[in-house]
């Protein structure tokens, strides 16, 4: 139950979760692309890991990109887990892209599970769920969009992030689980919403990784999205294709779709690979112009719905 008293953190006008209940659906790679997206057309933009998976794809910490604020390192999730733990705003490493800084997830976000357990027993209650969201507040006045990539892989770090922001992206593969996996956010949504969050909304849905052609199969999805998060859910129409070469590859040199796609006019050749003149990760694939495309067109597609959900 609630505490009468407990007061309501308000999320930014711009501020988008992407979350789903299930890892391996791009949901990370979209979050980046949001942000950098975002940062590119000249807002400042603040992107918020709150995941204990070690994803990188703008290359925080493989790539030394962005300089770190001053004292303890904030990498692998230590900056959330001690803004949290020490209930301090939050350091971000600044200027990954240019108008892009970033709280880095990591292992140390995982330790935060017990300590909000611990606290969630105590005088703060649910109020606990509402930490990242005071942990943002300071510096959000800084930030002209907030985007957060939220955990899949615990309720409590996905709550955390449904509290501290306004829109709720949910990206899904067309495979069972995944679509199973949308109901654990449902459920999560629907409470955090209920108790403490009354300004979030479900801004969009949409399918990740397929055949943009399978369009039978598309129509299926939709109807599979709408079961399970209602009715009325807004489903993007773009469709990102499965293209797993060009994004591993990209994620690897922790590049943005759109900056690997520029080194393709310098790219090795197969012959230079069979001659032993480059190596397989010195070819960039053809296929990146097409992922890059399909990316820029969600990313776009993904800011109108925002703000068709803004009213």
């Amino acid at each position: 139950m609630l505490n009468d008293d407990m007061d309501l953190v308000e999320p930014p006008q711009k501020s988008e979760v992407i979350g789903t209940g299930k890892g391996g659906v791009g949901k990370s790679t979209v979050a980046s692309h949001l942000a950098a997206h975002c940062a590119a057309q000249g807002e400042r933009t603040l992107l918020v890991c709150v995941t204990s998976q070690d994803d990188d794809d703008l290359g925080v910490k493989k790539h030394d990109r962005g300089r770190q604020p001053d004292g303890p390192s904030v990498l692998d999730g230590m900056g959330l887990y001690r803004a949290i733990h020490e209930r301090s705003p939050l350091r971000p490493v600044q200027d990954v892209r240019p108008n892009l800084d970033v709280v880095p997830g990591g292992e140390a976000v995982g330790e935060l599970i017990p300590l909000l357990m611990a606290r969630l027993m105590g005088p703060e209650g649910v109020g606990v769920v509402l930490s990242l969201a005071r942990a943002i507040q300071p510096i959000a006045p800084f930030y002209d969009r907030i985007v957060f990539d939220s955990a899949p892989e615990n309720d409590s770090l996905e709550q955390l992030a449904l509290a501290a922001g306004r829109h709720l992206f949910v990206p899904t593969r067309s495979d069972d689980s995944s679509i199973n996996g949308m109901k654990r956010i449902a459920k999560n949504f629907k409470s955090v919403r209920r108790q403490l969050n009354p300004w979030l909304t479900v801004a969009g849905a949409f399918l990740y990784a397929s055949n943009p052609s399978a369009t039978l199969l598309h129509e299926e999805v939709k109807g599979d999205i709408r079961e399970t998060l209602g009715e009325g859910t807004p489903i993007l129409s773009t469709v990102v294709g499965y293209r797993e070469k060009p994004a591993r590859n990209a994620r690897k040199k922790g590049l943005l779709f759109s900056e690997y796609a520029e080194l393709l006019p310098t790219s090795a050749k197969s012959y230079d690979v069979a001659a032993g003149r480059a190596t397989v990760a010195d070819v960039v694939p053809d296929a990146i112009v097409g992922l890059t495309d399909d990316m820029r067109a969600l990313t776009t597609e993904m800011l109108d719905y925002s703000r068709k959900a803004s009213g």
